[in-house]
């Protein structure tokens, strides 16, 4: 059962490709996307994003291997990774980082979004 729910959570919307595994969190500051990309290399990589909607997409090729495979668990291929977030970010300072196999963008909230608390007088 367990291996099902991997493989049906793992599946891409978009046909032909792979959806990485990765978490997506939110701080008042910023939004921060960490992409597990074991073997990607940082060229492989693009990133677009517009207003609210963040979208990573590239491809990891299978190692040649001089033995016969028997079991092999990596997807290979296209991947693409989407998300709609809740509020747009300022696309000109995102910073991301492919360190050993993870892929980390922050983005930081629109100054006109962040999260304004009011006290009461």
């Amino acid at each position: 059962m367990q291996d099902l729910v991997q493989d049906l959570w793992s599946r891409s919307p978009f046909p032909g490709e792979f959806a990485p595994s990765g978490d997506l969190h939110e701080t008042d500051e910023a939004f921060t996307v960490e992409l597990d990309l074991p073997g990607v290399d940082k060229g492989d990589i693009t990133i677009d994003i517009s207003g609210r909607r963040v979208m990573v997409h590239g491809s990891r090729t299978a190692k040649e291997r001089q033995a016969v495979a028997r079991h092999w668990t990596r997807m290979t291929g296209s991947f693409r990774y989407e998300a709609v977030l809740p509020v747009p970010v300022a696309e000109q300072a995102v910073p991301a980082a492919l360190k050993d196999g993870m892929l980390t963008i922050t983005m930081p909230k629109s100054a006109t979004t962040k999260a304004t608390r009011i006290e009461v007088k």
